[in-house]
């Protein structure tokens, strides 16, 4: 048994997680469909002030290029309208996730949300592919969910009739697989193939 190990995944860029996306986070249970509106919502935005500009301009031009007073409001604006939907729409990021694995602990934190186990309660490891992961067990209500960025793989720690769903990197996986696998204690599940 290693000792002692850390994983990181760093914090990433994720529009989704901005002002717009988690307000459809804290609406909407799950993810992925939160996501989904998400992407709606802020395409229908850009659309909409893009349509609203271009009327704008063809109905104002002769107005706006008389009158520098409106055209400095009309530009102002726009600039505003821009800033609003950058700042709202896609600064957000997704908190960085790390496992710490010591001698008789699982930890494993991501942002506000954090979990502790002790080794001995761990009933078995798994490391699935992403596709899998995503149409089989994404669904199940009895896992808790780490993830920085869709990773090419997943790994799935298994305690009594819960899960821990960790996405990081393959390398990390692996590593955390293999730290995991206390023969008296963890199953070692095999890989899942798609």
């Amino acid at each position: 048994m290693v000792h002692d190990i850390t994983y990181s995944a760093q914090a990433r860029w994720c529009p989704s997680r901005s002002l717009l996306g988690r307000l459809f986070l804290h609406r909407i249970d799950n993810q992925r469909q939160a996501e989904a509106w998400y992407i709606i919502a802020i395409s229908t935005i850009i659309v909409v002030v893009v349509m609203v500009q271009f009327m704008s301009w063809s109905l104002l031009a002769a107005e706006i290029t008389a009158n520098p007073a409106m055209a400095m409001w009309y530009w102002a604006g726009q600039l505003a309208v821009g800033s609003l939907i950058l700042i709202g729409g896609f600064l957000g990021y997704c908190p960085q996730v790390s496992v710490a694995v010591t001698e008789y602990l699982l930890r494993v934190r991501q942002g506000k949300q954090s979990f502790e186990i002790n080794l001995a309660c761990l009933t078995g490891c798994r490391i699935v592919p992403a596709l899998h992961y995503y149409r089989h067990w994404r669904r199940k209500g009895n896992i808790k969910h780490f993830m920085a960025h869709i990773p090419s793989d997943v790994l799935l720690i298994f305690y009594g009739q819960d899960c821990i769903a960790i996405g990081i990197d393959s390398d990390a996986h692996s590593a955390l697989f293999v730290a995991l696998n206390k023969p008296d204690s963890v199953e070692i599940i095999a890989s899942d193939v798609v």
